[in-house]
């Protein structure tokens, strides 16, 4: 999606047939898996792991802007994506977990969080498509499983 059929990028941002909100409950949809259901967020982990323990909180609600939650959303929101942090962070252990909060391809409101390794450039900027790593099955069933009992923790 580009910008430049504003129309359509209006009836996106309104909700209309916004491709997110028609699969981020599903178990499993072409890009990820379901981890959890929160109050006010969804929890998926993408099968392209191309920086291990990458996670996405998408916004339950269809909104495409973070002012367009009501203070109490706004709050959960963020307080969900601080508890998926803090089960990342003991699942991987990473020196530094980056918080990015996009939605210009898809106006819904979402945060990818990006465990670092000691091997990563600080100074780089992190590009999560520039290539495509899949583990095992069984291994995102490991993770899933083990952010579940993690976020049941926090």
């Amino acid at each position: 999606m580009n910008w430049s059929d504003p129309d359509k990028w209006l009836q996106l941002k309104q909700g209309a047939g916004c491709p997110m909100c028609e699969d981020i409950h599903l178990p499993e949809n072409q890009h990820s898996y379901l981890v959890a259901e929160l109050e006010h967020a969804i929890v998926r982990f993408p099968k392209n792991q191309v920086l291990r323990g990458w996670t996405v909180v998408f916004a339950k609600r269809h909104v495409s802007e973070l002012f367009e939650f009501s203070d109490q959303e706004l709050c959960a929101f963020w307080r969900s994506v601080s508890q998926v942090g803090r089960a990342l962070y003991t699942i991987f252990q990473p020196p530094k977990i980056n918080y990015c909060v996009y939605g210009n391809l898809i106006p819904h409101v979402h945060c990818h969080l990006i465990p670092q390794s000691y091997d990563h450039a600080p100074q780089m900027l992190t590009v999560i498509d520039s290539k495509t790593v899949e583990l095992a099955r069984e291994e995102y069933q490991r993770i899933v499983k083990e952010m579940k009992v993690q976020l049941v923790n926090v």
